[in-house]
Protein backbone atom coordinates (compact mmCIF):
# COMPACT_ATOMS: atom_id res chain seq x y z
CA UNK A 1 0.00 0.00 0.00
CA UNK A 2 1.08 3.63 -0.51
CA UNK A 3 3.51 4.46 2.82
CA UNK A 4 2.87 8.53 1.89
CA UNK A 5 0.27 10.29 4.72
CA UNK A 6 -2.08 11.89 2.51
CA UNK A 7 -2.87 15.73 2.54
CA UNK A 8 -6.35 17.04 3.65
CA UNK A 9 -9.27 17.64 0.88
CA UNK A 10 -10.02 20.70 -0.66
CA UNK A 11 -12.99 21.90 1.24
CA UNK A 12 -13.64 24.34 -1.58
CA UNK A 13 -14.01 21.26 -3.98
CA UNK A 14 -15.80 18.99 -1.74
CA UNK A 15 -18.13 21.48 -1.01
CA UNK A 16 -19.56 20.87 -4.81
CA UNK A 17 -20.71 17.64 -3.62
CA UNK A 18 -22.70 18.10 -1.00
CA UNK A 19 -26.12 18.58 -3.22
CA UNK A 20 -24.82 15.75 -5.46
CA UNK A 21 -24.44 13.05 -2.86
CA UNK A 22 -26.83 14.26 -0.17
CA UNK A 23 -29.38 10.81 -0.83
CA UNK A 24 -26.28 8.52 -1.05
CA UNK A 25 -26.89 7.28 2.28
CA UNK A 26 -30.53 7.32 2.98
CA UNK A 27 -31.38 4.98 -0.07
CA UNK A 28 -31.78 0.88 0.28
CA UNK A 29 -28.83 -0.95 -0.21
CA UNK A 30 -28.65 -2.30 -3.68
CA UNK A 31 -27.13 -5.81 -3.02
CA UNK A 32 -28.38 -8.47 -5.79
CA UNK A 33 -30.34 -11.39 -4.30
CA UNK A 34 -28.45 -13.82 -6.93
CA UNK A 35 -25.03 -12.37 -7.88
CA UNK A 36 -24.86 -13.77 -11.31
CA UNK A 37 -27.99 -11.63 -12.20
CA UNK A 38 -25.07 -9.23 -12.38
CA UNK A 39 -23.12 -10.90 -15.17
CA UNK A 40 -22.70 -8.69 -18.25
CA UNK A 41 -22.51 -5.51 -15.91
CA UNK A 42 -19.38 -3.49 -16.10
CA UNK A 43 -17.50 -1.56 -13.11
CA UNK A 44 -14.77 0.88 -12.95
CA UNK A 45 -11.92 0.51 -9.37
CA UNK A 46 -10.02 3.55 -9.06
CA UNK A 47 -6.78 2.36 -7.80
CA UNK A 48 -3.34 5.23 -7.49
CA UNK A 49 -0.02 4.20 -9.12
CA UNK A 50 1.59 1.05 -7.45
CA UNK A 51 4.71 -1.33 -7.64
CA UNK A 52 5.25 -3.79 -11.09
CA UNK A 53 4.09 -6.38 -8.35
CA UNK A 54 1.48 -4.16 -7.02
CA UNK A 55 -0.35 -3.72 -10.78
CA UNK A 56 0.41 -7.85 -11.49
CA UNK A 57 -1.15 -8.48 -8.46
CA UNK A 58 -4.40 -6.12 -9.11
CA UNK A 59 -4.54 -6.89 -12.77
CA UNK A 60 -5.19 -10.82 -11.07
CA UNK A 61 -7.40 -9.59 -8.87
CA UNK A 62 -9.57 -8.08 -11.45
CA UNK A 63 -9.31 -11.03 -13.66
CA UNK A 64 -10.58 -13.90 -11.10
CA UNK A 65 -13.04 -11.44 -9.82
CA UNK A 66 -14.99 -11.31 -13.50
CA UNK A 67 -14.61 -15.21 -13.69
CA UNK A 68 -15.88 -15.76 -10.43
CA UNK A 69 -18.97 -13.44 -11.28
CA UNK A 70 -19.34 -12.77 -14.85
CA UNK A 71 -18.64 -8.83 -13.70
CA UNK A 72 -16.34 -6.56 -16.15
CA UNK A 73 -14.42 -4.58 -13.69
CA UNK A 74 -12.13 -2.10 -15.35
CA UNK A 75 -9.30 -0.14 -13.66
CA UNK A 76 -8.87 3.86 -13.49
CA UNK A 77 -5.57 4.72 -12.49
CA UNK A 78 -4.67 8.04 -11.14
CA UNK A 79 -1.24 9.62 -11.02
CA UNK A 80 -2.20 12.09 -8.77
CA UNK A 81 -5.04 9.89 -7.07
CA UNK A 82 -6.32 13.38 -4.35
CA UNK A 83 -6.61 15.98 -7.19
CA UNK A 84 -7.78 13.63 -9.85
CA UNK A 85 -10.06 11.44 -7.88
CA UNK A 86 -11.81 15.26 -6.57
CA UNK A 87 -12.21 16.23 -10.05
CA UNK A 88 -14.07 13.15 -10.99
CA UNK A 89 -16.54 13.33 -7.78
CA UNK A 90 -16.92 16.46 -8.28
CA UNK A 91 -17.73 15.96 -11.89
CA UNK A 92 -20.08 12.79 -11.17
CA UNK A 93 -17.30 11.10 -13.23
CA UNK A 94 -15.50 9.12 -10.16
CA UNK A 95 -14.96 5.27 -10.37
CA UNK A 96 -17.93 3.01 -8.89
CA UNK A 97 -15.59 1.50 -6.44
CA UNK A 98 -12.29 3.66 -5.14
CA UNK A 99 -9.22 3.43 -2.77
CA UNK A 100 -10.16 5.77 0.03
CA UNK A 101 -7.02 6.05 2.65
CA UNK A 102 -7.99 6.10 6.45
CA UNK A 103 -6.81 9.15 6.93
CA UNK A 104 -9.25 10.77 4.50
CA UNK A 105 -12.15 8.72 5.41
CA UNK A 106 -13.86 10.77 8.23
CA UNK A 107 -14.07 13.85 5.63
CA UNK A 108 -15.35 11.76 2.44
CA UNK A 109 -18.19 10.21 5.05
CA UNK A 110 -19.16 13.59 5.92
CA UNK A 111 -19.36 14.97 2.35
CA UNK A 112 -21.42 11.65 1.09
CA UNK A 113 -19.95 10.56 -1.18
CA UNK A 114 -18.90 7.18 -0.02
CA UNK A 115 -22.26 4.59 0.26
CA UNK A 116 -22.25 3.22 3.69
CA UNK A 117 -21.58 -0.96 3.45
CA UNK A 118 -23.55 -2.03 6.71
CA UNK A 119 -26.58 -3.22 5.01
CA UNK A 120 -24.69 -4.49 1.90
CA UNK A 121 -22.80 -6.32 4.77
CA UNK A 122 -25.75 -7.68 6.29
CA UNK A 123 -27.96 -8.54 3.59
CA UNK A 124 -24.81 -10.27 1.88
CA UNK A 125 -24.04 -12.16 5.17
CA UNK A 126 -20.18 -11.56 5.28
CA UNK A 127 -18.37 -12.02 8.39
CA UNK A 128 -16.23 -9.16 9.04
CA UNK A 129 -14.71 -11.05 12.67
CA UNK A 130 -11.68 -12.51 10.65
CA UNK A 131 -10.49 -8.23 9.74
CA UNK A 132 -7.79 -6.99 11.72
CA UNK A 133 -10.10 -4.94 14.52
CA UNK A 134 -8.30 -1.39 14.18
CA UNK A 135 -8.29 -2.30 10.05
CA UNK A 136 -12.16 -2.21 10.54
CA UNK A 137 -12.39 0.66 13.04
CA UNK A 138 -10.73 3.00 10.67
CA UNK A 139 -13.57 3.52 8.49
CA UNK A 140 -16.09 3.62 10.63
CA UNK A 141 -18.18 7.23 11.29
CA UNK A 142 -21.03 7.61 13.51
CA UNK A 143 -21.55 4.31 13.76
CA UNK A 144 -21.60 3.38 9.89
CA UNK A 145 -18.97 1.56 8.13
CA UNK A 146 -17.51 3.16 4.98
CA UNK A 147 -15.30 0.86 3.41
CA UNK A 148 -13.60 -2.23 3.64
CA UNK A 149 -9.38 -2.51 4.21
CA UNK A 150 -7.50 -4.04 1.42
CA UNK A 151 -4.77 -4.24 3.55
CA UNK A 152 -2.72 -2.51 6.04
CA UNK A 153 0.62 -1.08 7.62
CA UNK A 154 2.29 -0.63 11.37
CA UNK A 155 5.09 0.53 12.66
CA UNK A 156 7.98 -2.07 13.89
CA UNK A 157 11.49 -1.40 15.27
CA UNK A 158 14.65 -1.97 12.84
CA UNK A 159 18.01 -2.22 14.34
CA UNK A 160 21.52 -2.79 12.04
CA UNK A 161 22.21 -6.56 12.95
CA UNK A 162 26.76 -5.79 12.39
CA UNK A 163 26.01 -2.63 14.62
CA UNK A 164 24.39 -4.17 17.72
CA UNK A 165 26.57 -6.87 17.55
CA UNK A 166 29.54 -4.82 17.36
CA UNK A 167 28.77 -3.29 20.39
CA UNK A 168 28.47 -6.08 22.39
CA UNK A 169 24.87 -6.81 21.75
CA UNK A 170 22.60 -9.39 21.22
CA UNK A 171 18.47 -8.19 19.39
CA UNK A 172 17.08 -9.62 22.91
CA UNK A 173 19.16 -6.87 24.69
CA UNK A 174 17.08 -3.91 22.80
CA UNK A 175 14.63 -2.96 25.42
CA UNK A 176 11.08 -4.15 25.22
CA UNK A 177 9.47 -0.89 27.15
CA UNK A 178 10.20 2.49 26.26
CA UNK A 179 11.24 3.48 29.93
CA UNK A 180 13.96 1.52 29.19
CA UNK A 181 15.20 2.37 26.17
CA UNK A 182 16.93 5.80 26.56
CA UNK A 183 19.36 3.89 28.54
CA UNK A 184 20.41 1.25 26.32
CA UNK A 185 20.21 4.00 23.79
CA UNK A 186 23.38 5.88 26.40
CA UNK A 187 25.13 2.35 26.19
CA UNK A 188 25.23 2.05 22.85
CA UNK A 189 26.25 5.38 21.65
CA UNK A 190 29.91 4.94 23.58
CA UNK A 191 29.93 1.30 21.31
CA UNK A 192 28.85 3.08 17.94
CA UNK A 193 31.02 3.96 15.23
CA UNK A 194 32.19 8.09 14.56
CA UNK A 195 29.22 9.60 13.24
CA UNK A 196 26.17 6.96 13.54
CA UNK A 197 23.58 7.73 15.65
CA UNK A 198 22.17 5.16 18.16
CA UNK A 199 18.65 6.16 16.95
CA UNK A 200 16.31 8.29 14.65
CA UNK A 201 13.19 9.48 14.96
CA UNK A 202 10.04 10.86 12.22
CA UNK A 203 8.84 13.99 14.17
CA UNK A 204 5.37 13.81 12.48
CA UNK A 205 2.33 13.31 14.61
CA UNK A 206 1.70 10.11 12.22
CA UNK A 207 4.65 8.33 13.72
CA UNK A 208 3.67 9.64 17.17
CA UNK A 209 0.18 9.61 17.99
CA UNK A 210 -0.05 6.31 19.69
CA UNK A 211 2.46 7.55 22.33
CA UNK A 212 0.52 10.72 22.83
CA UNK A 213 -2.60 8.51 23.70
CA UNK A 214 -1.48 5.80 25.72
CA UNK A 215 -2.16 7.61 28.45
CA UNK A 216 -5.78 7.42 27.48
CA UNK A 217 -5.80 10.89 26.06
CA UNK A 218 -7.25 11.28 22.75
CA UNK A 219 -5.36 13.88 20.30
CA UNK A 220 -8.61 14.91 18.96
CA UNK A 221 -11.80 15.69 21.40
CA UNK A 222 -15.68 14.61 20.46
CA UNK A 223 -16.22 17.92 19.39
CA UNK A 224 -12.78 17.34 16.25
CA UNK A 225 -10.87 19.47 18.75
CA UNK A 226 -7.23 19.27 19.10
CA UNK A 227 -5.79 17.75 22.77
CA UNK A 228 -1.85 17.98 22.49
CA UNK A 229 -0.55 19.86 26.44
CA UNK A 230 -2.66 17.19 28.87
CA UNK A 231 -0.23 16.29 31.42
CA UNK A 232 -0.04 12.74 30.78
CA UNK A 233 0.89 13.28 26.47
CA UNK A 234 3.55 15.83 27.66
CA UNK A 235 4.71 12.64 29.81
CA UNK A 236 4.37 10.59 27.27
CA UNK A 237 6.67 12.95 24.92
CA UNK A 238 9.07 14.25 27.62
CA UNK A 239 11.65 11.30 27.09
CA UNK A 240 11.85 11.23 23.45
CA UNK A 241 12.39 15.18 23.19
CA UNK A 242 15.06 14.32 26.47
CA UNK A 243 16.87 11.28 24.17
CA UNK A 244 17.33 14.24 21.13
CA UNK A 245 18.57 16.85 23.06
CA UNK A 246 21.06 14.10 24.68
CA UNK A 247 22.05 12.94 20.72
CA UNK A 248 20.63 9.59 21.93
CA UNK A 249 17.99 10.29 18.85
CA UNK A 250 18.09 12.00 15.79
CA UNK A 251 15.90 13.07 12.78
CA UNK A 252 16.82 12.53 8.84
CA UNK A 253 16.90 16.04 8.53
CA UNK A 254 19.95 16.17 11.08
CA UNK A 255 22.07 13.82 9.09
CA UNK A 256 21.22 15.26 5.59
CA UNK A 257 18.11 13.03 4.62
CA UNK A 258 14.66 13.26 3.97
CA UNK A 259 13.45 10.32 5.40
CA UNK A 260 14.39 7.28 8.04
CA UNK A 261 14.66 4.65 6.19
CA UNK A 262 17.41 6.68 3.96
CA UNK A 263 18.94 7.56 7.08
CA UNK A 264 18.59 3.37 8.37
CA UNK A 265 20.22 2.40 5.08
CA UNK A 266 22.91 4.42 4.94
CA UNK A 267 24.27 3.51 8.22
CA UNK A 268 23.55 6.37 9.97
CA UNK A 269 21.48 5.48 12.50
CA UNK A 270 21.42 1.71 14.33
CA UNK A 271 17.86 1.44 15.35
CA UNK A 272 14.20 3.20 13.96
CA UNK A 273 11.01 2.68 14.23
CA UNK A 274 9.47 2.83 11.00
CA UNK A 275 7.02 1.17 8.90
CA UNK A 276 6.76 -2.41 6.87
CA UNK A 277 7.21 -0.52 3.85
CA UNK A 278 11.40 0.15 4.47
CA UNK A 279 11.57 -3.57 4.36
CA UNK A 280 11.28 -3.71 0.73
CA UNK A 281 12.79 -0.34 0.54
CA UNK A 282 16.23 -1.30 2.08
CA UNK A 283 16.19 -4.88 0.71
CA UNK A 284 16.02 -3.09 -2.56
CA UNK A 285 18.57 0.01 -2.15
CA UNK A 286 20.58 -1.16 0.53
CA UNK A 287 21.32 -4.93 0.04
CA UNK A 288 24.22 -5.10 2.42
CA UNK A 289 22.41 -3.65 5.21
CA UNK A 290 21.70 -6.62 7.74
CA UNK A 291 18.72 -6.11 9.31
CA UNK A 292 16.31 -7.10 12.00
CA UNK A 293 12.77 -5.76 13.39
CA UNK A 294 10.93 -6.62 16.77
CA UNK A 295 7.69 -4.63 17.69
CA UNK A 296 8.03 -1.15 18.79
CA UNK A 297 8.71 -1.46 22.33
CA UNK A 298 5.31 -1.22 24.94
CA UNK A 299 4.70 1.90 27.04
CA UNK A 300 3.72 1.27 30.76
CA UNK A 301 3.54 -2.44 29.44
CA UNK A 302 1.11 -1.81 26.97
CA UNK A 303 1.57 -2.75 23.23
CA UNK A 304 1.26 0.39 21.01
CA UNK A 305 2.07 1.30 17.32
CA UNK A 306 0.03 3.00 14.18
CA UNK A 307 -1.96 1.26 11.38
CA UNK A 308 -2.11 3.02 8.08
CA UNK A 309 -4.42 1.24 6.08
CA UNK A 310 -7.02 1.79 2.70
CA UNK A 311 -10.33 0.63 1.64
CA UNK A 312 -12.06 -0.42 -1.26
CA UNK A 313 -15.01 2.03 -0.80
CA UNK A 314 -18.34 2.57 -2.88
CA UNK A 315 -19.02 5.54 -4.73
CA UNK A 316 -22.40 6.69 -3.42
CA UNK A 317 -23.50 8.33 -6.89
CA UNK A 318 -22.45 5.13 -8.20
CA UNK A 319 -25.48 3.64 -11.17
CA UNK A 320 -23.82 0.02 -10.29
CA UNK A 321 -23.74 -0.08 -6.40
CA UNK A 322 -24.87 -4.03 -6.52
CA UNK A 323 -22.29 -4.72 -8.97
CA UNK A 324 -19.61 -2.47 -7.40
CA UNK A 325 -20.47 -4.40 -3.57
CA UNK A 326 -19.86 -7.35 -5.40
CA UNK A 327 -15.88 -6.48 -6.36
CA UNK A 328 -15.34 -5.06 -2.36
CA UNK A 329 -16.71 -8.49 -1.17
CA UNK A 330 -14.85 -10.55 -3.62
CA UNK A 331 -11.61 -8.78 -2.97
CA UNK A 332 -12.14 -8.44 0.70
CA UNK A 333 -12.77 -12.58 0.63
CA UNK A 334 -10.34 -14.68 1.47
CA UNK A 335 -10.00 -15.65 -2.29
CA UNK A 336 -9.17 -12.31 -3.60
CA UNK A 337 -7.03 -10.90 -0.91
CA UNK A 338 -4.71 -13.83 -0.77
CA UNK A 339 -4.55 -13.10 -4.53
CA UNK A 340 -3.79 -9.28 -3.69
CA UNK A 341 -1.42 -9.60 -0.54
CA UNK A 342 0.51 -12.64 -1.86
CA UNK A 343 0.64 -10.81 -5.04
CA UNK A 344 1.53 -7.09 -3.79
CA UNK A 345 3.60 -8.57 -1.09
CA UNK A 346 1.38 -6.54 1.26
CA UNK A 347 -0.05 -7.50 4.71
CA UNK A 348 -3.55 -8.85 4.50
CA UNK A 349 -5.99 -7.30 6.33
CA UNK A 350 -7.58 -10.68 6.81
CA UNK A 351 -5.88 -12.62 10.23
CA UNK A 352 -6.87 -16.16 8.28
CA UNK A 353 -4.87 -14.88 4.95
CA UNK A 354 -1.78 -13.92 7.19
CA UNK A 355 -1.67 -17.56 9.13
CA UNK A 356 -1.94 -19.15 5.53
CA UNK A 357 0.94 -17.05 4.21
CA UNK A 358 2.77 -17.79 7.35
CA UNK A 359 3.44 -14.61 8.41
CA UNK A 360 3.58 -14.49 11.86
CA UNK A 361 7.19 -16.80 11.19
CA UNK A 362 8.18 -14.23 8.56
CA UNK A 363 11.51 -13.18 10.45
CA UNK A 364 11.07 -9.60 9.06
CA UNK A 365 7.34 -9.70 8.82
CA UNK A 366 6.05 -11.22 11.94
CA UNK A 367 6.30 -7.84 14.04
CA UNK A 368 4.65 -6.14 11.77
CA UNK A 369 1.82 -8.45 11.55
CA UNK A 370 1.24 -8.91 15.26
CA UNK A 371 0.82 -5.03 15.81
CA UNK A 372 -2.78 -5.42 13.30
CA UNK A 373 -3.74 -6.58 16.68
CA UNK A 374 -3.47 -3.51 18.69
CA UNK A 375 -2.45 -0.42 16.49
CA UNK A 376 -3.97 2.63 16.71
CA UNK A 377 -5.20 3.61 12.86
CA UNK A 378 -4.22 6.68 11.43
CA UNK A 379 -7.50 8.08 11.51
CA UNK A 380 -9.18 10.51 14.24
CA UNK A 381 -12.30 12.08 12.71
CA UNK A 382 -11.75 15.58 9.62
CA UNK A 383 -9.75 17.83 12.00
CA UNK A 384 -6.61 15.24 11.88
CA UNK A 385 -4.90 17.23 9.34
CA UNK A 386 -5.01 20.38 10.86
CA UNK A 387 -3.87 18.74 14.14
CA UNK A 388 -1.17 16.79 12.05
CA UNK A 389 -0.02 19.95 10.87
CA UNK A 390 0.27 22.15 14.13
CA UNK A 391 2.18 19.41 16.33
CA UNK A 392 4.50 18.51 13.25
CA UNK A 393 5.10 22.49 12.95
CA UNK A 394 6.01 22.49 16.20
CA UNK A 395 7.67 19.61 17.83
CA UNK A 396 10.99 20.45 16.16
CA UNK A 397 10.92 23.59 18.17
CA UNK A 398 10.54 21.43 21.18
CA UNK A 399 13.41 19.25 20.44
CA UNK A 400 15.90 21.76 19.70
CA UNK A 401 15.27 23.08 22.81
CA UNK A 402 13.45 26.42 21.61
CA UNK A 403 10.87 25.78 23.24
CA UNK A 404 9.61 23.43 26.39
CA UNK A 405 7.45 20.21 24.62
CA UNK A 406 4.62 22.04 26.90
CA UNK A 407 5.20 25.33 25.65
CA UNK A 408 5.38 23.76 22.14
CA UNK A 409 2.40 22.12 22.45
CA UNK A 410 -0.13 24.38 23.62
CA UNK A 411 0.93 26.63 20.99
CA UNK A 412 0.30 23.55 18.51
CA UNK A 413 -3.33 23.11 20.11
CA UNK A 414 -4.09 26.73 20.58
CA UNK A 415 -3.38 27.09 16.75
CA UNK A 416 -5.09 24.09 15.42
CA UNK A 417 -8.05 24.77 17.26
CA UNK A 418 -8.47 28.31 16.00
CA UNK A 419 -8.15 26.98 12.08
CA UNK A 420 -11.11 24.17 13.53
CA UNK A 421 -13.44 27.07 15.01
CA UNK A 422 -13.32 28.44 11.46
CA UNK A 423 -13.60 25.57 9.79
CA UNK A 424 -16.59 24.75 11.60
CA UNK A 425 -18.57 28.28 10.98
Amino acid sequence: MNKKVSKPLSIVMLSGLVFTAACGGEEEAQVASNPSDLEGKEITVGTWKGTDAEVKAFDELLAAFTEETGIKAKKKVYNDYQTQLQTDLVGGTAPDVFYVDAFLAPELSKQGVLEPLDQYIEQAEKDLVDFYEPAINAFKSDDQLFGLPKDYSTLGLYYNKKMIEGAGFTADDIPSDMGELPGFLKELKGKLPSGVTPAITTSELARHMFVLQSGSTEVVDGDGMAVLAQSDQIAAMQPLVDAYQDKLVQRPADLGQGWAGDSFGAEKAAIMIEGNWAISHIEQNFPDVEMGTKEVPTIGGNSGSMMFTVSYSLNSDSEEKAAGWEFINYATSKDGMKIWSEGAGVLPSLKSIAEELNLQDDELKAPFVAAGAYATPWQKGDSLSIVAREYNNLLPAALKGDMTLEEAMKKAEETANKDIETQLK
